[in-house]
């Protein structure tokens, strides 16, 4: 990389670390500079070419006037508000009249443009608009117009002298020398009688008037206005770039209070929210969306904390049953029945490693389930002949060909089976189990004819480490988390799980719900 490439790599870096505010109203200011800018320079311009024009149409005009007098034989020509730069040359190339400073110009009969034709019968002809090169000023007379520094005299202002239209003139000459001027050509035809130097046979005098339009007259027109928009364009680009800044800090306004509010949430403050603004912008999604993602946060952490209470508060039994029982044994080895010994080891251990398993899928992030297409009929009709093998009163009284659903097949059988076991746990006497669907969805009905559940408790067994019974022994009565697991399951397949004691028969049924592969987002 050259030293000359580096910079405009570094400018970019420079302005994207510039603070949000600052790059707003620093582009914001460009632009207005640009725009200000554009529409000074076309006004400039716009009232200078009209100037202009007005000034080409008064010398067209006076060029029709002073043909007039020329036509009528009158020596001295000149514009009777001011003295407008002019020269008239006969056919002979004798200068017949000068005004403007003309006369102090050199060689100026050489460098003008061609006369135009003579019209016939008229005395004047119409004015021909061509241009001009000046060439220098006559400065034969230096020291007559110039002080000793070379600067020109100014002119006497307390008299009208000979000399003092002399210095007008040549100061006009000035302004007039090495410029491309636009001359107006008109031809003049005086008559004999009024003819002083004669050029035709006939004693009259054919000649052509130059007017010259004055280079300046746009420039003094346009004088007032280079000031004001000279400075008044930056003004109103800083105007506006400081009304962009402040507009730009009052937007981020809201930003800067959900900054400090995130910055004061911690660990123990997860119920803090930031402020929602009114506004229907980018702002506001942004305060929904950390809210959102707070929401999430405190689920996750609330999640990791019911985990930790409910690992330390459960596994705290079977572990000191089994602490309990090597203890013992280490201490009494004459004394104990060693198989009785290491029997009730192996159960603690047991159901500390199926707490430990419960715990662990709850405890996992909610990612979705997978989306394989899994037969729900023949997945409770493989677990029924699984429960009857063993002796339990499982029965399936109704029951579709296929049932299938998208899912993760290892986690809707455990679903089923906490179903099963919590319901072979409850029953007295039988376990239905009935399978329907309506094209959208499947559901799966399981109902015992144990003791009915209340309204209260047909929410709250779902809930970790609920026991309605809690008399219940608790090695034969599980472990509270069954019916939590198959909740948390049945919602990452997008489908329900609830309870109830409505069925026709004594007891209590638990429904689940689960989306056809037609209504299974992917």
């Amino acid at each position: 990389m050259t030293a000359q490439q580096r910079p405009s790599h570094r400018t970019p870096a420079l302005f994207r670390a510039l603070p949000g505010q600052v790059r707003i109203a620093l582009v914001a200011g460009i632009a207005a500079l640009v725009l200000f800018g554009s529409g000074a320079w076309w006004l400039f311009q716009h009232v200078r070419a009209d100037a202009y024009r007005t000034t080409e149409n008064r010398a067209f005009e006076l060029s029709v006037q002073l043909a007039a007098q020329a036509a009528s034989g009158k020596e001295i020509l000149s514009d009777p508000l001011r003295g407008w730069p002019l020269i008239e040359v006969d056919r002979a190339g004798r200068t017949i009249a000068t005004a403007g400073g003309t006369q102090d110009l050199t060689d100026l009969t050489a460098l003008l443009p061609p006369p135009p034709a003579q019209p016939p019968r008229r005395t004047t002809g119409s004015p021909q608009r061509d241009t001009v090169h000046v060439g220098a000023v006559d400065e034969r007379d230096h020291d007559r117009f110039h002080r000793s520094d070379g600067t020109l005299k100014p002119p006497p202002s307390s008299n009208t002298s000979a000399q003092q239209k002399e210095l007008i003139a040549h100061r006009q000459a000035h302004t007039l020398a090495h410029r491309t001027l636009t001359v107006f050509a008109t031809a003049v035809h005086t008559p004999a009688n009024a003819c002083g130097l004669p050029t035709e046979a006939d004693g009259s005098c054919r000649s052509t008037l130059y007017v010259f339009v004055p280079p300046d007259d746009a420039k003094q027109a346009t004088a007032p206005l280079r000031a004001p928009l000279i400075t008044g364009v930056p003004l109103a680009a800083l105007l506006v770039a400081a009304l962009a800044w402040t507009a730009a800090r009052r937007s981020l306004r809201p930003v800067e209070a959900i900054r400090q509010e995130v910055a004061e949430i911690t660990d123990t403050s997860l119920d803090r929210r930031v402020p929602v603004p009114d506004a229907r912008d980018p702002v506001r999604r942004l305060a929904l969306t950390t809210n959102t993602t707070l929401d999430r946060l405190e689920t996750a952490v609330e999640r990791q904390r019911r985990f930790v209470a409910d690992a330390s508060h459960e596994l705290r039994s079977p572990v000191a049953a089994l602490r309990y029982e090597l203890e013992t044994a280490l201490a009494h080895p004459g004394t104990i029945d060693t198989h009785r010994t290491l029997h009730d080891a192996l159960t603690a251990t047991r159901r500390i490693h199926t707490l430990t398993e419960d715990l662990l899928l709850l405890a996992r992030p909610d990612h979705p389930a997978a989306h394989s297409l899994i037969d729900l009929a023949g997945l409770a009709a493989e677990l029924v002949h699984e429960y009857q093998h063993h002796g339990h009163p499982v029965s399936l009284r109704s029951s579709p060909d296929q049932a299938p659903v998208r899912g993760d097949g290892a986690q809707l059988h455990r679903l089923l089976r906490n179903l099963l076991d919590n319901a072979v746990r409850h029953a007295r006497t039988a376990v239905v189990l009935d399978i329907t669907g309506d094209g959208r969805t499947h559901t799966v009905s399981i109902h015992n004819d144990g003791t009915p559940l209340t309204p209260d408790e047909c929410e709250r067994v779902f809930e970790r480490f609920t026991r309605l019974d809690e008399a219940r022994a608790r090695d034969t009565g599980g472990s509270g988390l069954g019916l939590a697991i198959a909740r948390d399951i049945a919602e990452r397949h997008h489908g329900t799980l609830t309870a109830h004691s409505d069925h026709p028969h004594p007891g209590a049924t638990f429904t689940l719900t689960l989306p056809s592969p037609r209504e299974t987002t992917p």
